[in-house]
């Protein structure tokens, strides 16, 4: 049955590097990318507990997210009022053991069964967005944060207003397998779960600056490569008997 994540709640927070022009698990567009964009806990974004590939449920979805308190620091710092918060889309799916892994029993290493990793930095968000106090601490960046998340339309994110942040990358060889709904769930477009999807052979970037300058990637043919094994064998086979003869 599919895990179905509550509209709003408390989750966890880490950042991660996602260049700008890099194709993510949903292939949303890489204009998506030049906005506030994060990577979501594994259950969250596929709806299931079995390992997945390509992408989920989650691809697409808009979140707010409200910092509340830097995570496992003494002493404890709360985000000051009014806390950050930001509208995200979600591009990715968050790989972390430690804290993307959490299933419906068992929730992650700090507790929360859901976690948002989000990408920095962007055009549209940097290190800043997280408050600090490096005089007591040492340090400017804590890390983990303990947020809480609500879902929202994506016409609050800001990369709504240009169609070339929206949707799938047209760029991409291969994208009609990708998955990056508009605006989820609030239109009847979602991603069906992706449990059994071949990998990628490697991360997608485009050659350029440009949102849809890429060099096409040639892919293999799964019925070609059967073909040319049956022949090699052959091959093989009879030069074999001619051995033994």
């Amino acid at each position: 049955m599919t895990w179905i994540m509550p509209a709003t709640g408390s989750a966890s927070l880490t950042h991660y590097d996602l260049p700008l022009n890099y194709l993510a698990s949903c292939g949303c567009a890489y204009g998506a990318g030049y906005h506030a964009t994060a990577a979501l806990s594994s259950l969250a974004y596929s709806g299931d507990e079995r390992s997945s590939i390509g992408p989920g449920p989650g691809c697409g979805r808009c979140f707010r997210l409200t910092l509340r308190s830097a995570h496992g620091v003494q002493p404890p710092f709360d985000a000051p009022e009014p806390c950050p918060s930001v509208v995200v889309k979600i591009v990715d799916k968050c790989p972390s053991p430690e804290f993307c892994s959490a299933t419906r029993s068992h929730p992650n290493k700090i507790g929360q069964q859901i976690h948002f990793d989000l990408a920095l930095p962007s055009p549209a968000l940097n290190m800043s967005f997280f408050p600090s106090n490096e005089g007591l601490y040492g340090y400017k960046d804590f890390g983990v944060w303990n947020i809480d998340y609500k879902t929202v339309s994506c016409e609050e994110w800001t990369g709504w207003s240009n169609e070339t942040n929206l949707g799938v990358e047209p760029s991409y060889p291969g994208y009609e397998a990708s998955c990056c709904p508009i605006n989820p769930p609030y239109t009847s477009e979602m991603c069906a779960k992706s449990i059994k999807a071949p990998p990628p052979s490697s991360t997608y970037r485009s050659a350029g600056p440009s949102l849809f300058n890429s060099i096409p990637l040639k892919k293999s043919n799964p019925s070609t490569s059967f073909l040319l094994l049956i022949t090699i064998s052959s091959w093989l086979s009879i030069n074999l008997i001619s051995l033994l003869q």
